[in-house]
């Protein structure tokens, strides 16, 4: 009889084995973050990426800095770095904690489809000129996959973007966030790439 219990404990696994590895392959991210389809009541609509990594509507940047921020974000996304985006935009009101500038950010990232589908690492930076300097003109959203891009790397580009931007600099804080997050995210990818992740 003793002989018969590890065979059916055997007999059982290798049934049930092949039913676990079925449940475990589904996509799960498909499930867990839903398609956000509209901006939260009373926030503006959500414009689209055209042209550029830069969207603006309210900071008037000249073109040429629009190209050159561009150009640098696209580099960043071409190097499978992330993908980085900059939106200048007007209206996004603070109705609290579950409606504020920085849920309008996150959902419009998800809106636009932010990151590359297998690693999903993104970085969406957010200039409001309408907004009193001291409200705090410059947000980001960082993406959950970019865990190696923290306050500590990124405080010194929000707070030199936020000088530029308060004193109605927009073209000035664009250059910023473009030249210090190309330098930061290239050095902290070495590290991190290298260590396997």
């Amino acid at each position: 009889m003793m002989m018969k219990k590890p065979s059916l404990i055997l007999m059982l696994i290798v049934l049930f084995l092949p039913a676990c590895k079925i449940l475990t392959t589904s996509n799960p991210a498909a499930t867990l973050t839903p398609l956000i389809v509209e901006p939260n009541e009373g926030q503006p609509d959500f414009p689209p990426l055209g042209q550029y990594w830069v969207v603006d509507k309210g900071c008037d940047f000249d073109a040429e800095k629009i190209k050159i921020a561009d150009e640098v974000f696209e580099k960043l996304r071409m190097d499978g770095i992330a993908e980085v985006a900059l939106i200048c935009q007007t209206g996004i009101q603070d109705k609290g904690a579950t409606n504020d500038q920085k849920i309008w950010l996150r959902d419009w990232g998800r809106w636009a489809k932010m990151g590359d589908v297998e690693n999903d690492r993104s970085l969406i930076w957010l200039i409001q000129p309408d907004v009193p300097p001291e409200a705090g003109r410059v947000t980001l959203e960082v993406s959950r996959w970019l865990t190696w891009y923290t306050a500590v790397d990124y405080y010194e580009t929000l707070q030199e973007a936020a000088d530029f931007a308060n004193k109605d600099n927009f073209n000035g804080a664009l250059i910023s966030i473009a030249r210090n997050v190309d330098a930061q995210l290239r050095r902290l990818w070495e590290t991190h790439s290298a260590e396997g992740g």
